[in-house]
């Protein structure tokens, strides 16, 4: 018998090409893997650098004289020499209190107020007052 026979020979390449073939391919797999893994920590180093400038410029902002110029006239009431300060009341917080302030209570007769109990089931209804 002899080795060198062309059907053995062909099936012994065809097993190492094969074989040279997946291993191939698992490398690209990985390599792709990993590549795909580099451009996601690229993209977060890139984002935390933009976040790290944004946050160094807010820093930068707070140390200035405006922000602590304004920080002191919101939170301690300060005034500079010679301004003179206008407290001018919220629209929103006014036409509230006023609504609440006209806001009449209904006040229902005592049979009704039964009939509720009894029938409607809401015995417990705190805006009917006894007055």
């Amino acid at each position: 018998m002899n080795i060198l026979q062309p059907k053995i020979v062909v099936a012994v390449v065809v097993v190492v090409v094969l074989g040279l073939l997946i291993s191939l391919a698992q490398e690209m797999n990985r390599r792709l893997s990993v590549q795909r893994e580099v451009n996601k920590l690229e993209k977060q180093v890139q984002d935390m650098q933009k976040s790290a400038a944004e946050l160094e410029n807010l820093n930068q902002y707070f140390n200035t004289d405006a922000y602590q110029d304004r920080l002191a006239r919101e939170k301690l009431n300060y005034r500079a020499p010679g301004e003179k300060v206008v407290l001018i009341p919220n629209e929103e917080q006014k036409s509230s209190e006023n609504g609440q302030a006209n806001a009449e209570v209904p006040i229902r007769p005592v049979p009704e107020r039964w009939w509720r109990i009894f029938f409607v089931g809401d015995a417990f209804d705190f805006n009917d007052e006894d007055t």
